[in-house]
């Protein structure tokens, strides 16, 4: 293999694939980059940790075909240094080592045989099910509820985001069993339908991704317990959680009665103020409701206590409520609007927050429902 690349495109797609790789395995190919070629002016970059893998269109002038792997954090460090030069990496066969030349700068890199990469994109599965998205509306939706997934490493279904594709309307949902976050776009689904649920990680590492790629629109592929986030030059693919979601609809409340409207950064900033004091145990903020006025207080036994007030619009009276801070501020920051509608039943079951225009009149679609804790 020998290959010519301009600096910029080999250090773009090696950061595009060098996340997905497996730093602590017993088998060291997977912190590799499999490097191939597939056409006179294309190279494919490829990774995999076997639950998440990745593959990279990338220009290049080949001289030569073949294909090595090579470290992904010994690649870039060596890249990320080179002047912006064309870079060269000729393969020797028999010791799989490469030379990496750009300018008058040369290194040897060790790699090991592409032979013992595993086959992770597999052409000959059959695809379930494809749908096109507006890639910055997938984008906009798994980062408005990833953050209410529960945390855990196992592949336990809260913590995981769940895709409900209906009627031409993509639902992503995420709960942790304290609070739970619905957005829903519209999308053309040809009619067809599909519910399953994707890793957090594999959220986080698609927002990575799409911020590097420039395509308007993506691909998502269902194929057995997978799925597929397709571009016009990078493929991600991740495995899918196994198993039956919960039945969020019926989690949402309908008939929660009282209703405040709110300006949403100002709320931002009076709970940032108080939970200076709070107890970092239970996080715990009391919400005070009144009329016109909401007073925000906390208490540490072993720091102080402080409160903060704001102005409200409500049809109550009055009714004290506590919140974990924590879930109510991941919910305000993740909504594009000015004024936040809040709704109320009884100071201990479900709060729904939601985005509220100028007019009062709250979108329906995006919904971040939190639990209240004990008054005390």
């Amino acid at each position: 293999m020998e290959i010519v690349l301009n600096k910029e495109d080999l250090l773009n797609g090696i950061r595009i694939v060098e996340k997905i790789t497996a730093q602590k395995s017993s088998q060291p190919v997977l912190s590799n980059i499999l490097i191939e070629t597939v056409s006179s002016d294309r190279v494919k970059f490829c990774t995999t940790d076997l639950n998440l893998s990745i593959s990279h269109l990338a220009k290049a002038q080949v001289e030569k075909e073949g294909k090595i792997t090579l470290s992904a954090k010994r690649l870039g460090e060596i890249v990320s240094k080179l002047d912006n030069k064309p870079v060269n990496l000729s393969l020797n066969q028999e010791t799989n080592i490469v030379t990496i030349s750009s300018g008058k700068a040369k290194f040897e890199l060790i790699g090991i045989n592409a032979n013992e990469f595993p086959q992770v994109f597999d052409e000959s599965e059959e695809e379930e099910k494809s749908f096109e998205i507006n890639k910055n509306t997938l984008i906009k939706g798994v980062k408005q509820v990833v953050f209410s997934a529960a945390y855990h490493e196992s592949a336990s279904i809260l913590s995981g985001v769940c895709f409900n594709i209906d009627s031409n309307t993509i639902e992503f949902v995420a709960t942790d069993g304290n609070r739970l976050t619905r957005a829903s776009k519209e999308i053309n689904s040809k009619d067809d339908s599909a519910i399953f649920i994707v890793p957090s990680r594999t959220i986080q590492e698609l927002i990575r991704i799409s911020s590097i790629v420039e395509d308007e629109k993506a691909t998502i592929k269902l194929k057995k317990a997978k799925i597929q986030f397709v571009f016009e030059n990078v493929v991600f693919q991740s495995k899918l959680i196994n198993g039956t979601y919960p039945k969020y609809q019926q989690l949402i409340p309908t008939g929660n009665d009282k209703i405040v409207y709110i300006d949403r950064e100002e709320l931002i900033g009076v709970i940032e103020r108080v939970c200076v004091m709070v107890n970092e145990r239970t996080n715990r903020i009391k919400f005070s409701f009144k009329e016109n006025t909401l007073e925000l207080s906390t208490d540490s036994p072993e720091m102080g206590s402080g409160k903060d007030f704001i102005d409200i619009s409500s049809n109550f009276d009055e009714i004290v409520i506590a919140f974990n801070y924590k879930y109510v501020l991941d919910s305000l920051k993740n909504m594009d609007t000015r004024k936040v509608k809040i709704e109320i039943a009884t100071s201990l079951s479900a709060t729904l927050f939601k985005p509220a225009d100028e007019n009062e009149n709250g979108d329906e679609s995006y919904v971040c429902l939190v639990m209240p804790v004990q008054v005390r």
